[in-house]
């Protein structure tokens, strides 16, 4: 986890050093480990280092070609090196290192514009080629890391966080509105717009190129919709995903600190700590026993302690737990102040003791379950592909598994309009959902005041992008995490809050193979009867214990939403919203969505933080306009 900032004047004007410096020392936080700045004339590039592995002890950023004009800023880690390195000496590239860097560099040496499809890994990158005066930058495919930019037609400047972007000498602060109408409706679909008017992301697995004015951005990262994997039984899928699964878990184990994993007692942490120890059984990876961390909490239906224990008992580990419950947590006035930006989500910032566990133990790489959800859990759309089939018994059966295992209808009854949702509307084709959207039925919600709606097209953004066409509805459900903005905020809130701290998160259900296989399987290895993540609960026998391994219930954390309102005095903001004032928000439906909170609903509580949270950052973004 490290940083890059940079400047790209296309009139030639040399690059400003005291800019640059001051861009750079605005996010200083993420470089414990030594700051570097190369400037040539109208480029100037700046790399903040974290050392989080071995390799990245001899690694010398910005990093500079021997003999092309190539300049390399990097913030990121390669995981497969072996491959990548092989294939660049099969055509005659020399290393002059083993860094993640120089492999980087080296493909793009190799491979110019497409070297991004050959790397697999976190990453956020730029390279200045002054052969060819073209600044090429790209960002790995699901946006672990983070990459923002401003392009005025004269002026190309990027970071690895915003805040340094908005003391740009000609940047003019103002809101994105179609943006904040989307925070708003707690629905972010744009991959690429901010809250800010002129600061925008380079969507995940998307790589832009500068050259000749002209920027060009284009996906580099495509899943193909045809490709199936079909074996002929259950063990078989089990043992092809799990040599995935064990290089998706060995690939990041490479640290030269000890090796910290949070662990819930959930399916997918638990799995990810039986898959390294079983790693470290067959000396398939040199490390020593990694520090396990579990956030507790006293709350039922976040408490996940009986799981846990289990865990540690099966491997002998020791627990360090931190509890969540009334932990002090920084305010979101704070917050703001300090990004400008967006604040962290209640249940991201309750991780704040356990990190700060983790580096009291001398540990600066840590590895998280988030991800199994997206890619193995399955999607209620394989509700429609069985009416498809016209398999109504199988459809019966699995609606009630569904139910059962949804905790959504704990306090109310599955109805007709819950099955059409299900099993029909996601057979609608997509141009007619979007016509049904744009003139029968608003999509807006009713918070958001009718005449701002209509002044940022906020139906049209609301509309989900197309999809390939994949063989299944469920897949194709599936594969929209990889188009959402809500995936790519948490994303890049997770990847700010662990810079913060000197961490570097790491995802195995990330990895961009195991996303590929997930997304070819068939649905019957995702989601059999009430058993979700089928193939992996199969694959991981032996490594599980039998209570994890047969567990059906998820923690459910929302109760940290309505402690944050409540902390916050959010029934006093609410008198006063600026957002009111602005003419976004309708004052009496908000209040009934803050008061519904209050009273226990549960649908209200994410639109009511997101509220809550966009009115402090609008309060220290624009002061001025109070």
């Amino acid at each position: 986890m490290s940083g890059i900032t940079g400047i790209y004047n296309l009139d030639d004007r040399p690059v400003d050093r005291m800019l640059l410096q001051r861009m750079t020392s605005a996010i200083a936080h993420r470089g414990p480990d030594g700051i570097a700045c190369w400037i040539d004339g109208p480029v100037g590039v700046a790399h903040l280092m974290l050392h989080t592995t071995p390799e990245s002890l001899l690694e010398k950023q910005p990093l500079r070609h021997e003999r092309a004009d190539l300049c390399l800023t990097f913030d990121g880690r390669v995981d497969n090196r072996r491959d990548l390195r092989r294939a660049l000496e099969s055509k005659g590239l020399v290393m002059r290192s083993n860094t993640d860097a120089e492999l980087v560099l080296r493909a793009y040496e190799r491979w110019g514009d497409e070297c991004p499809q050959h790397i697999i890994g976190d990453f956020a990158f730029a390279i200045w080629d002054g052969r060819n005066r073209t600044l090429f930058c790209a960002r790995d495919p699901v946006g672990i890391r983070a990459f923002y930019y401003v392009f005025d037609g004269a002026t190309f400047s990027f970071s690895s966080e915003l805040r340094p972007l908005l003391d740009l000498p000609r940047f003019k602060r103002m809101p994105n509105l179609g943006m904040l109408g989307e925070y708003l409706c707690d629905d972010i679909r744009s991959v690429q717009d901010t809250l800010y008017q002129g600061i925008q992301r380079l969507p995940p697995g998307n790589q832009a190129v500068l050259k000749n004015g002209a920027l060009r951005i284009r996906r580099y990262f495509h899943v193909d919709p045809a490709r199936t994997i079909r074996h002929a039984s259950d063990a078989e899928y089990a043992e092809h995903f799990f040599d995935i699964f064990e290089e998706a878990v060995r690939c990041r184990l490479r640290s030269q600190t000890p090796i910290s994993q949070f662990v819930s007692g959930g399916l997918d942490s638990s799995s990810i700590l039986g898959m390294t120890h079983h790693l470290i059984r067959e000396r398939k990876f040199a490390t020593g026993r990694p520090l396990v961390f579990s956030l507790l909490s006293r709350n039922p239906d976040a408490d996940e302690q009986n799981y846990l224990d289990d865990v540690a008992r099966m491997w002998g580990d020791t627990v360090h737990g931190a509890s969540m419950d009334n932990a002090p947590a920084e305010p979101l006035i704070d917050q703001a102040q300090r990004f400008l930006d967006f604040p962290d989500y209640p249940n991201g910032s309750a991780w704040l003791p356990l990190h700060q566990l983790t580096l009291v133990h001398g540990s600066r790489v840590t590895l998280w379950g988030f991800g199994g959800d997206e890619w193995l859990a399955g999607d209620r759309a394989h509700c429609a592909d069985l009416l498809l089939q016209l398999r109504i018994p199988s459809l019966v059966r699995q609606i009630r598994h569904d139910v059962a295992q949804s905790n959504v209808w704990a306090s109310r009854k599955f109805t007709v309009r819950d099955a059409a949702r299900w099993c029909l509307f996601p057979l609608v084709p997509h141009a007619l959902k979007s016509f049904v959207r744009l003139h029968v039925r608003s999509n807006v919600p009713r918070w958001i005041t009718p005449g701002f709606a209509r002044s940022v097209r906020l139906r049209e953004r609301l509309l989900s992008p197309s999809a390939p066409r994949f063989p299944t509805m469920a897949q194709r459900a599936i594969h929209g995490a990889l188009l959402r903005g809500s995936d790519a905020l948490s994303n890049e809130l997770q990847d700010r809050f662990d810079a913060r701290l000197g961490i570097e998160g790491r995802y195995p259900y990330y990895d961009r193979r195991l996303i590929e296989f997930a997304l070819a399987l068939p649905e019957d290895q995702r989601w059999r009867n009430d058993q979700t993540k089928y193939v992996l609960r199969q694959a991981m026998k032996g490594l599980l214990p039998d209570s994890v391994s047969r567990r059906r219930s998820k923690a459910e954390f929302s109760h940290l939403y309505k402690e944050a309102l409540v902390r916050e005095s959010a029934d006093k903001v609410f008198k006063s919203l600026r957002l009111v004032a602005g003419g976004y928000v309708d004052a009496r439906v908000a209040t009934e969505l803050l008061n519904g909170c209050m009273r226990g609903d549960l649908p209200p509580l994410g639109p009511a933080w997101m509220i809550l949270a966009l009115e402090y950052w609008f309060r220290a973004a624009f002061p001025e306009s109070a």
